[in-house]
């Protein structure tokens, strides 16, 4: 027990260290779209909390992890919910994002990456599903120069497993950034 101690504390220090990951700001975004499983698509609002982080290596690309949220438009309007059930979808993106200056303070950045998804489109639906994530964010930097501080845009992103429901979803947000 106590060489287990000694062992993760260790592993603990040397991580903190000789880091190889460096978290650079955190998100937060919300917008509409549409969710589908093997159904129709429906409107949906959605939601979604991120952080960027850059490897060692990598100057140019930085990588997002993210969880996202996106459930019925139906489901935030005040009606009688007796025996309704309002489809949603929870999803866990890693992607690859590239930051490209425009002109003063705007911007665009693209990013592409893996998505693991569940799809919770029907009351008897509980599937998992691995598959792809694609989006664009353009907008307005309003960091100083030590690169402290918000970034806001609009972002559109697009997303689809490839599983036995291939669960999927679209959405378009107000997306916003502190970097630390």
């Amino acid at each position: 027990m106590k060489t287990i101690r000694i062992l993760l504390l260790s592993v603990t220090l040397t991580s903190i260290c000789f880091a190889q990951i460096k978290f650079t700001n955190v998100g937060a975004s919300l917008g509409t779209g549409s969710i589908h499983g093997n159904s129709p698509s429906v409107s949906a609002l959605s939601g979604s909390l991120s952080t960027d982080f850059r490897l060692r290596f990598s100057e140019v690309v930085s990588f997002r992890l993210s969880y996202s949220h996106s459930r019925m438009t139906d489901y935030f309007l005040p009606e009688n919910r007796t025996n309704k059930y309002y489809p949603f979808l929870n999803y866990y993106t890693l992607k690859a994002v590239i930051y490209q200056p425009l002109f003063k303070k705007l911007f665009i950045e693209e990013s592409a990456g893996i998505l693991i998804l569940n799809d919770r489109t029907f009351v008897d639906t509980n599937v998992w599903g691995f598959g792809g994530t694609f989006s664009l964010l353009a907008g307005l930097d309003f960091r100083d120069l030590d690169t402290k501080g918000f970034i806001v845009g609009l972002s559109t992103s697009y997303g689809i497993t490839i599983s036995s429901t291939s669960a999927g979803y679209s959405t378009f947000e107000i997306a916003a950034k502190y970097h630390f």
